[in-house]
């Protein structure tokens, strides 16, 4: 448009923007998906797992109240220590593994598997407090900060909710045993745990898709930039070397798609072959339509017998057409009488055929 700015971020980032990026460890993810995950997982998990968590404790309680004569000297409480914590840590060991599982996968399925040893070194930048200090008053922490304000009361008003609805049968219990109370509380608990992790993982999914969203906003480019990338990548051996390997897969797989529509291949036997097609209505002259040596030719010759169409050998003239014509011209005039009397042939092999 007219008027408009090319220092503007206007554009869409490009396949190599997003692949530095991604380098850098700057990648579209969501906190939120992984505390969401993790407080869903943990309700799961001590659903199943509470009665071994329980079976553990009552385990460590009755080995530390048979120990009426307990004699205080280090030996013994070394031996109390080792023990206490080796049961402790068997108890709540399967909890923090499936913690550090839950969140490990949590960020492969936001990111996938990114190693980015750039983020792991030490800038000096980072150790700013002026910079630092002046991420708390920009545009993207006000929003951070909105939307925890509004997660919070989301929850607590969901778990408010779900309190207030059960609110007569707990008023009630306080006339019942103490085993009843703890067993219905922790029903309740489950139940507020599990629906809370469900309601944060839908906050978390729309989190997740503003973070892609902002992510890709960020990382907009303006149209110098795209202009400027081009022309570096344009500039690289690299790159430029694999255009030229691409274009040439490209043109060796157009000539062999052309081979079948041929009507001779001459070759020399093995290291040469020329691939000619001849239209007496269109064109003025037999023209060029592949041409390899070596393993190519090779090729030429099978595909032009899987199709049926004539091999003609005879070495001189194939290789002056391999020297003196490229692929979509016509052969040269010195050579009109050597190849319409090859094309002759090709009229008796068809009859014959």
């Amino acid at each position: 448009m007219a008027g408009q700015d090319d220092s503007e971020k206007t554009e869409d980032p490009t396949g190599k923007r997003l692949s530095d990026a991604r380098n850098e460890g700057n990648t579209p993810k969501s906190r939120e998906v992984s505390t969401a995950l993790l407080l869903l997982s943990s309700a799961v998990f001590f659903n199943f797992y509470t009665p071994y968590f329980m079976k553990g404790l009552g385990r460590i309680m009755r080995e530390l109240l048979s120990l009426p004569h307990f004699e205080l000297t280090t030996t013994n409480v070394y031996k109390l220590l080792f023990f206490t914590i080796r049961e402790s840590t068997f108890v709540v060991a399967p909890f923090f593994l499936m913690l550090a599982v839950v969140a490990y996968a949590a960020n492969v399925m936001q990111v996938g598997f990114v190693f980015t040893p750039k983020a792991l070194k030490l800038s000096l930048e980072r150790l700013d407090p002026i910079k630092g200090f002046g991420k708390f008053f920009n545009k993207k922490s006000l929003v951070e900060l909105m939307k925890s304000l509004f997660k919070i009361f989301a929850i607590g008003w969901f778990a408010y909710y779900i309190v207030k609805k059960k609110m007569e049968v707990i008023v009630a219990l306080a006339d019942a045993e103490a085993i009843a109370i703890m067993t219905y509380l922790g029903q309740l608990i489950y139940e507020i745990m599990w629906k809370i992790s469900l309601l944060a993982l839908i906050l978390a999914m729309i989190d997740y898709i503003y973070q892609r969203y902002q992510h890709k906003q960020d990382l907009k480019m303006s149209k110098q930039e795209v202009k400027d990338e081009f022309k570096q990548m344009e500039g690289d051996p690299q790159i430029k070397g694999r255009i030229r390997k691409m274009q040439r897969e490209m043109a060796r797989r157009r000539m062999m798609d052309d081979v079948p529509k041929a009507d001779v291949v001459v070759t020399n036997p093995t290291h040469y072959a020329v691939a000619l097609k001849y239209n007496p209505g269109v064109d003025r002259a037999p023209v060029c339509v592949a041409k390899g040596q070596r393993l190519m030719a090779l090729k030429i010759r099978e595909v032009a017998k899987e199709n049926g169409i004539l091999v003609h050998e005879d070495p001189p003239i194939a290789r002056s057409l391999f020297k003196t014509v490229d692929i979509g011209d016509e052969i040269p005039e010195n050579l009109y009488k050597a190849v319409a009397e090859i094309l002759s042939l090709v009229q008796k092999f068809r009859k014959s055929a």
